[in-house]
């Protein structure tokens, strides 16, 4: 099996978006293990680490979540959400925010959303993937370009 280590500089590798999901509570974090599943019906993916509140708040109920995909603008969100940044205020207390259809904040100035219901729930190792139901999703600002993750770094296009 490979050191892991060795995996992640690999997945390190792999460029990814950065999304905070936000959860009816409201909790968040940032997650950049995301994918769309399928189209019909639009079902999209998020991996949570078994040692985050969020993992604790989706198995003790919680059914509901939003992806808020972030622009590059937004890397102190997701450095917040991320527990590598701390700031004066909390962001769901003090930045333009609405509630998506499942009550889960959405951020006004993120590219989109997508607001979901968690439609199955797979272990696997210290993480569990979590298969949401699209229920509604907007494309904010079609114009902004994202917030990426390479090589454990922020990056931009």
């Amino acid at each position: 099996m490979v050191d892991g280590d060795i995996f992640r500089r690999i997945m390190g590798n792999f460029v990814t978006g950065v999304t905070v999901m936000t959860l009816p509570e409201p909790h968040g974090m940032t997650a950049n293990a995301v994918s769309s599943v399928s189209l019909d019906p639009p079902l999209v993916l998020v991996c949570v680490d078994h040692d985050t509140e969020c993992y604790e708040l989706l198995e003790g109920g919680t059914d509901a979540y939003c992806l808020n995909i972030l622009a590059e603008d937004q890397r102190e969100l997701g450095e917040y959400y991320a527990d590598m940044l701390d700031l004066a205020e909390d962001p769901f207390e003090s930045r333009p925010m609405t509630a998506a259809e499942t009550g889960a904040p959405v951020f006004e100035n993120a590219i989109g959303y997508l607001d979901c219901t968690v439609e199955a729930a797979h272990e696997a190792g210290d993480h569990t993937i979590y298969v949401g139901r699209v229920e509604a999703g907007e494309l904010l600002d079609g114009e902004a370009d994202p917030l990426l993750f390479f090589r454990g770094q922020w990056a931009e296009l």
